[in-house]
């Protein structure tokens, strides 16, 4: 159940991130076209393009997580017995949740406090743009908690 879950968030965020990567495209390429070709620069496509991008970012963090290629100790973990390797993939995995309850408790704060504010030239809610904290910081905390949980599972063993 959990990893159907878990293959559902990551289908839906990956096909968020395309359609988010192509709208930046497109909407970065619109108001080039505009200011430089037409010589009247648009203001909407760069608040719209800013929302774009915020989200962007912190799906691309959840989903980073989730296939474990973030930045991390690499370095040490390749040259330590698996025990010690374990313990410091423990404490990235532990450091990566904090860094999410910190997402998730300031950003849920941070989109109450500006709620009914709206961007100046399209009008858009920012809560839109400010839940991106909080819901990207939720899904890096269930990933990373996937992640510890795999690390107490017991190794499989290849039969000869």
């Amino acid at each position: 159940m959990i990893r159907q879950i878990e293959k559902y968030l990551c289908r839906l965020i990956n096909y968020a991130l395309i359609l988010q990567g192509i709208g930046l495209i497109i909407l970065i390429g619109l108001e080039v076209f505009f200011r430089y070709v037409i010589g009247n620069a648009l203001s909407w496509p760069e608040e719209v393009a800013g929302i774009f991008f915020i989200w962007f970012t912190l799906l691309g963090v959840a989903a980073v997580v989730r296939e474990d290629d973030h930045i991390a100790f690499d370095f040490l973990m390749k040259r330590t017995p698996p025990g010690v390797s374990r313990i410091i993939k423990l404490f990235c995995m532990l450091m990566i949740q904090a860094f999410a309850f910190v997402l998730v408790y300031y950003g849920y704060s941070y989109a109450r406090m500006f709620s009914f504010e709206t961007t100046p030239a399209v009008r858009i809610n920012l809560l839109w743009m400010t839940l991106a904290l909080p819901i990207s910081g939720l899904l890096i905390i269930f990933f990373s908690l996937l992640k510890i949980v795999e690390l107490f599972k017991p190794a499989k063993r290849s039969e000869p």
